[in-house]
């Protein structure tokens, strides 16, 4: 029977404590869910301890944001404001976006700063990665440096034994660095039973491992993949080898709830696919039917490749990889690239399609390695800054100009053409025109503003009984108040 001593009451009950955090301006909602996550506040000696504590973060913080950080971090009273800012300076220091780490992962910089060094050492030492790996590492997986490295390493071995690799090799540090962001979050033998579940349930091997490992399946009880895999395989009529082998393809599938599947194909069926068409690209590639297709962002991509690339039904449908790629980072640019150096016909959208079939597949430094042009004048490269700019002019076509995708079919050249030094300040200008003069329509002259000089656009389009001169001063200001488009 323990003594009295050996269990204390606390220094100041309940309602003195929960007195302190109203008094601190921390909502009484806030207050129970603190003081229910970390009890030993109510131990505190309410003078001189959790009074100072609140005292001091209030001073720091403010209520509002003291309040907001002890929701995602109810240990941050146990250490000082300098202690944590010790934190965010030195992952700021070794290249990390400390910034992004405190809002997504508060906890983080309520840990020693030595407890958050080992960490970090842990995980360097043991995925051997370089110093200037950390940073991308540390983007993915925030979460793990609230762990010990015991429990690191833990996870580290976990994964090595799934892959059938030793730990430091570098099949390890590669799967790691892509995997799902809560790897490290979920209990190191949780994450082997599900992850061999997988595998064993659906075939595949470590090939089988690296993926459901990649792509958070994990996340997932047991009973919920197989239950998901039966309802999958009824509403996509597949075998059972195809039911295997989709899902090994694509495990990310299986996180989403069939509900959720069956309503994606619907939004898809209303893009004008048959019933039919829907089930066979979903079946091809099991991850679309994991997309939502009411999104602008994909609402965007089916129009492009329809007006823009002018792809049939039965081309797109033939092509489920188009689907699952995206239109802003590779068909966007990557098409515009081959127009560019006339890599495919501009009237056969058939080329087109079997163009982007195979660009697809290729990686950046493969596309680039195919179809770079350097004899052409100017050399036409593809490269980060050719996507960019692809980007940029894009959405400055799209969103400020307000051209439909049929607008811009009948003028290629407007993508090909320089956005800060004529799209936006030319664009400018007649839009100054158009509010000036009744009859005057900007959308008519797209043409000219893409292929005249500056001194035939100023000839051809310059007011002076208006005061609308388009001269360098005018192109000067224009490039200054669009510049957000190339940010």
């Amino acid at each position: 029977m323990k003594s009295p001593a050996a269990n204390p009451k606390p220094a100041g009950n309940a309602e003195a404590a929960r007195a302190e955090f109203c008094r601190a301006g921390i909502p009484d909602e806030v207050t129970t869910k603190v003081l229910k996550q970390y009890q030993p506040y109510l131990r505190w000696a309410i003078d001189t301890k959790l009074r100072p504590a609140l005292q001091l973060w209030v001073e720091h913080l403010g209520s509002q944001q003291l309040s907001a950080r002890l929701q995602k971090a109810p240990l941050l009273l146990c250490h000082t404001p300098e202690e944590c800012s010790g934190v965010y300076l030195w992952l700021a220091s070794i290249g990390a976006d400390a910034e992004r780490i405190q809002q997504k992962v508060p906890r983080v910089m309520a840990r020693r700063l030595d407890q958050v060094q080992s960490t970090v050492w842990a995980i360097q030492q043991v995925l051997q990665l370089r110093d200037d790996q950390l940073p991308a590492f540390l983007k993915r997986h925030a979460s793990c440096l609230i762990f010990k490295p015991e429990r690191i390493g833990q996870t580290l071995q976990t994964v090595a034994e799934l892959l059938a690799v030793p730990v430091k090799s570098e099949e390890v540090q590669e799967v790691v660095m892509v995997c799902d962001n809560r790897l490290f979050t979920i209990n190191p033998a949780m994450l082997s039973q599900l992850v061999s579940f997988f595998c064993e349930e659906f075939g595949g091997g470590q090939h089988a491992a690296r993926t459901a490992l990649k792509n958070g399946v994990y996340r997932v009880s047991a009973d919920t993949m197989r239950a998901r895999a039966v309802e999958l395989k009824a509403m996509l009529g597949w075998t059972e080898n195809e039911l295997n082998q989709g899902v090994t393809a694509n495990p990310m599938i299986l996180t989403k709830k069939p509900s959720t599947v069956v309503s994606n194909i619907q939004k898809l069926q209303a893009h004008s696919f048959s019933s039919a068409q829907a089930l066979h690209v979903c079946a091809s590639r099991p991850s679309i039917a994991g997309y939502d297709w009411s999104s602008t962002a994909n609402k965007e991509k089916l129009t492009y490749l329809r007006h823009v690339l002018q792809l049939s039904q039965a081309e797109l449908t033939s092509r489920p990889q188009l689907f699952s790629t995206s239109l802003a980072r590779i068909i966007g640019p990557r098409s515009e690239f081959l127009y560019a150096c006339k890599g495919i016909s501009l009237d056969t959208s058939l080329a087109v399609s079997r163009s982007l079939s195979t660009i697809t597949r290729l990686s950046d430094a493969n596309f680039a390695a195919r179809f770079n042009n350097l004899s052409a004048s100017p050399p036409l490269v593809y490269d980060d800054q050719f996507k960019r700019h692809w980007q940029q002019r894009w959405t400055f076509l799209v969103c400020e100009m307000g051209l439909s995708y049929a607008d811009i079919c009948s003028c290629r050249i407007l993508l090909q053409t320089s956005l800060l030094n004529t799209l936006a300040p030319r664009w400018h200008f007649l839009i100054l025109l158009e509010t000036a003069e009744t009859d005057f329509k900007a959308a008519d002259h797209l043409t000219a503003l893409a292929t005249l000089s500056d001194e035939q656009f100023a000839q051809a389009f310059s007011s002076a009984s208006m005061g609308l001169v388009y001269d360098p001063n005018f192109m000067h200001c224009a490039r200054g108040n669009l510049c957000r488009f190339c940010q």
